[in-house]
Parts: structure tokens; C-alpha cells; sequence
């Protein structure tokens, strides 16, 4: 009986052992990511809907079939968000793996209350593997090298000028000029391109970031993109020509990426995914707005646009590809741009090696079942906003997401709207009057935890414009829902 037991056991422990080896190899060989990250690319700028349920939710004259293949080829995310309306926090976010009122970096401008020392998502990549290469190309804007951070190849702490950044005052960053790469597409393609065939060559896995510093402000479009246009019927929405061009540009780009990732077969172990670091351009050109009503909005049908915590400026295209990863799915599960660094981490078998302290969460298994659920832990997105922007609504403001209702708070004025955002994405409707129960709920919950962040107070916030004199009004934005 010994005889068979011990016998038992040692093909128990070769079982064992042999599984432990297949896992240890499965490991080691690591997962490649491409993350393609766009600037100020509105939710309903595509030419194909972000949500299968609003199909006419995209641009009526803008062209983008090449980003259209993704959606097509791999899984949307119709509640993608990001993590602030406006780019640097969101970077920060994407980086490390926290919300931007955690990193202490709420604003696009002037100076900022981030810990740099923190672990990035290539450290976390080459902490599992240390054959991983890994690269960032374009638009940085934070505060400190790509190179402390893990990346072998990068640009270096580059923001919005080295894009072609006018913001001149003859305002020709608004009329449209023509340029042979326009915002650096096809140089940033072409670099993301050659690192991803040289990591091929050397069989070493990879991680590469491409944020485009594409579609942002100048209009800056190729010639030949313009003149297609030229007896094209432009949209109600969406009208400016120089603008298509722009977006038709970028698209091509990110075409050529894909031809390279169908040429060397990565779908079988390379994962692609691309988001937006906020939502468009509210409209065009750009102007003085406090709050008051667009006439046609070009993030319609979300409401506003860039430096608002309203749905056309945080919820954004989100998109991922890659082996396991059905194609043309969608989750209607809420999902943030914080949570790219533990989702890598989870499909690169690196968890566990994921940041201390970080409140993004892994959403893999959104990836290869969509209709699944997402364990978040507290359940809401928080968004923080505490600046005055006379470009926006010019009014301090703060949100937070939870199942069906969002709550966007005021603490200047004192008011708070209430929206059941699952069924009212454009946000016309304010419920605050006929459930105070869940406004007072939301709104607990939302200060508990910008409190427990010590996040930033609009006292504290920087005046990008000046705010106007005690008495004058601030914000013609609620006057929309005072009827």
C-alpha cells in the first residue's frame, strides 16, 4: 500500500512540476503591447459609432477606416473614459496607473504636485521580463524623462510645440496649413515601425507607445488629403475641410502600422489598443465660450467638449486588439485610461509586480469576454477638474461615475447635476431635483475620496484665464438647465 501511495505520489509530483515548467515558459514568453494614443480625438469623430446602440454616433464628414479596423477587428469600449478633459494628467495617469487627483496633477499647464518617483509601465514590463524593449515616440508632457522610467528609446520630455504647436496670434493655428508630415505622423509611424521590426528580429518582446501629437490645435494637413476633400459634401456636424484632411492623415498613419502588424503575424501575440488622452475640440475655432450652449458642438451627440467634465470631454474612443480578443465585440463596462497599466501587467502574467497604491484595475477579462463584469474596488469613476477655464464652462468642478448615474458637482456655486448617463449620454435631462437621495449619496462619496487624496481645491487651482470680477458671472452653463 506504501508502495502505491509513494508511487502515486511521484507521478502526482512530475504532474505537478511539468505544469509549473509549461506556466514558468508561458511566462517567459511575454505578450508584446503597441498602445496608440491620439490628442483631443472626440468620442463621435470616427466614421464608425464608439456604441453599436447609437449608430449614428460619429462623424458625418470625417474618414477614419483604418482606426475603423481596429474596432473591427478586436473590442470597443462604448464607456471609455479618460482620466481628466485635458492631456498631461491623463499621460500621468496612463503612466502609473492612478487618477489624476491621486497623482496630484490635475491641470494641462503650469506647475504640478506629482511624486515622480513611481513606477511606470515599462519597469513593470521589464520587472517580469528583463528582455523586454521597450520605446515611447511623440507627445510625453510630464515632468521628467521617458528614460527614468524604463524606456530605451524615447523623444525625450517633449509636449505640445514639438507637434507643430502655433498658438500664435494671428491665429493661424485655426485657419489650416498644408505640410509635408503634418504633426509628425508618418516620421512617429515610420520610427514605431522600425523598432517594432528590430525587437521581431532579435525575438525579444516589446512595448511601445505611440502618442501622436495629432489632432490637437494647429490644423495641419497634407496637401494631398485637403484636395480629396475638395468636392466632398461636408457634414452638419462636422465641416472643416483642413480638419478632415488632419484626421484622414492620421488614420493613414496608423494604416501603415497595421499593414506592419498583419506583415510579421503579430496578431498571435501582440496586443494593440488605442485611446485618446481627452475628448475633441468643443468646436472650432477655439473661443471664449463660459458655459454658453454651442450652436452644433462637435463631439454631438455628447455634450461640450476639452476642458469639461461633461461626456464630450472625458469619454473618449477606446479600442484593443490581440490574440483571444474577439473580433468586432463590444463592453458597455466603464473602463478609464488608468486602467491600461494593471490590465498590460495582468496580460504580461506581472500582476503582481503591478504598483503599490494605484486605483486603475485590470480589465483583461473584458478583453476575451466582454459581457463579463469588472471588479473595481471602490465601484465609481472619480473625475476632478478644480480650475477655472474661460474656454470651457469657467467653473471649478468635480464628477463621479457610478453604475447608471453620474453626479458633476460645483462647489464654487453650490450646485450639483444629476444624470442617468445609460440612458441620457448627452446629458439634457438634470435628475438632482427628483432624487436627492442619490445626489447626497454620490456626493459622499465623491468628497470622502477627493479628501482622502488631499486632492487639489479650487483655492489651490491655477487661473489659465483670468476669472472676472467678484459679481460678475462666471459660468453661463447652468442657464440649460434652469428652464
Amino acid at each position: 500500500m506504501n508502495h502505491r501511495f509513494t508511487k502515486l505520489l511521484g507521478v502526482l509530483i512530475f504532474i505537478i512540476s511539468a505544469s509549473q515548467s509549461i506556466a514558468d515558459e508561458n511566462q517567459v514568453t511575454s505578450p508584446n503591447f503597441i498602445v496608440i494614443v491620439l490628442d483631443d480625438f472626440g468620442w463621435s469623430s470616427l466614421s464608425i459609432s464608439m456604441d453599436n446602440r447609437f449608430p449614428n454616433a460619429k462623424s458625418d464628414y470625417y474618414e477614419t477606416p483604418n482606426i475603423n479596423k481596429i474596432l473591427n477587428r478586436g473590442i470597443r469600449f462604448s464607456n471609455g473614459y479618460a482620466s481628466s478633459p485635458v492631456c498631461s494628467p491623463t499621460r500621468y495617469s496612463i503612466q502609473f496607473g492612478k487618477d489624476p487627483a491621486s497623482l496630484g496633477r490635475t491641470r494641462g499647464l503650469g506647475p504640478n504636485r506629482v511624486d515622480h518617483d513611481q513606477v511606470g509601465i515599462a519597469q513593470v514590463l521589464k520587472a517580469v521580463n528583463k528582455n523586454y524593449q521597450t520605446a515611447h515616440f511623440g507627445k510625453w508632457h510630464i515632468d521628467a524623462d521617458p528614460s527614468q522610467y524604463g524606456y530605451d528609446y524615447h523623444d525625450g520630455q517633449t509636449g505640445n510645440k514639438e507637434g507643430g504647436f502655433d498658438n500664435s496670434k494671428n491665429n493661424r493655428q485655426w485657419v489650416g496649413y498644408a505640410s509635408k508630415d503634418p504633426k509628425l505622423v508618418n516620421q512617429l509611424t515610420s520610427r514605431t515601425v522600425e523598432f517594432i521590426r528590430t525587437s521581431v528580429a532579435e525575438k525579444k518582446p516589446f512595448f511601445v507607445q505611440l502618442s501622436h501629437y495629432a489632432v490637437h490645435s494647429d490644423i495641419v494637413y497634407s496637401e494631398n488629403s485637403f484636395d480629396r476633400l475638395s468636392g466632398q459634401k461636408k457634414g452638419v456636424v462636422h465641416q472643416d475641410q483642413g480638419f478632415a484632411a488632419m484626421v484622414y492623415d492620421l488614420d493613414k498613419s496608423i494604416g501603415g502600422l497595421l499593414d506592419v502588424y498583419d506583415e510579421l503575424n503579430l496578431n498571435d501575440n501582440t496586443y494593440l489598443m488605442l485611446v485618446s488622452d481627452n475628448g475633441g475640440m468643443p468646436v472650432l475655432p477655439q473661443q471664449v465660450n463660459l458655459g454658453r450652449p454651442y450652436k452644433m458642438g462637435l463631439n454631438y451627440p455628447l455634450l461640450r467638449g476639452k476642458w469639461d467634465l461633461l461626456e464630450g470631454g472625458i469619454r473618449i474612443p477606446f479600442a484593443a486588439m490581440g490574440p483571444g480578443v474577439e473580433s468586432n465585440t463590444q463592453s458597455d463596462v466603464p473602463v478609464i485610461t488608468h486602467d491600461i497599466l494593471p490590465t498590460i501587467a495582468d496580460l504580461a502574467n506581472a500582476y503582481d509586480l503591478k504598483p503599490d497604491g494605484i486605483n486603475g484595475v485590470s480589465i483583461k477579462n473584458l478583453f476575451f469576454n466582454p459581457q463579463s463584469q469588472l471588479h473595481r474596488e471602490p465601484n465609481f469613476l472619480i473625475f476632478h477638474y478644480p480650475h477655472y477655464n474661460r474656454v470651457g464652462i469657467n467653473e471649478p468642478h468635480s464628477a463621479i461615475r457610478e453604475d447608471e448615474y453620474k453626479l458633476i458637482k460645483f462647489p464654487i456655486s453650490n450646485r450639483h447635476l444629476l444624470f442617468k448617463i445609460t440612458e441620457d449620454i448627452g446629458e439634457e435631462r438634470d435628475l438632482s431635483n427628483i432624487f436627492p437621495d442619490i445626489v447626497a449619496k454620490l456626493d459622499k462619496k465623491l468628497s470622502v475620496f477627493l479628501e482622502s487624496v488631499n486632492a487639489e481645491k479650487p483655492e489651490d487651482a491655477y487661473n489659465w484665464e483670468t476669472v472676472g470680477k467678484q459679481g460678475k458671472e462666471r459660468t453661463k452653463f447652468f442657464k440649460r438647465y434652469d428652464n
